[in-house]
């Protein structure tokens, strides 16, 4: 699966992204009243880029940019206008090996920009 195939309300089976950044964790209060530790991080393939929601403490603390991650039965939602990511109870999240086939950071960065100035 790529980014841009992935619709709210979806199970996302599995989607292979390079890690963007990843943003300062910060503590959350969920609806039903509870703190919890809220990560979330910029991941892209070569169709486009999304956010990853990692929900709890200590997650996300082994992630940085650059890596290739998979994600596993991951669950997709919109939040504020925009499809995001998440891991829900039964999803995994994996550092694999980068295999050359997702573009670099800096080529992520250049795509960004060229489709900024084309619209």
């Amino acid at each position: 699966m790529k980014i841009n195939e992935i619709e709210a309300g979806t199970n996302v089976d599995e989607v292979v992204v390079r890690v963007v950044s990843v943003a300062p964790p910060r503590i959350v209060q969920t609806r039903g009243g509870r703190k919890t530790q809220l990560t979330e991080v910029l991941v892209a393939d070569d169709t486009g880029t999304v956010i990853l929601s990692l929900w709890g403490f200590g997650e996300g603390s082994d992630i940085s940019a650059g890596m290739i991650a998979r994600i596993r039965d991951g669950w997709a939602k919109e939040w504020q206008g925009k499809i995001q990511l998440s891991l829900g109870r039964s999803g995994k999240l994996e550092i694999v090996d980068d295999d050359g086939t997702l573009p670099s950071i800096s080529e992520l960065s250049t795509m960004s920009q060229s489709s900024q100035t084309d619209e």
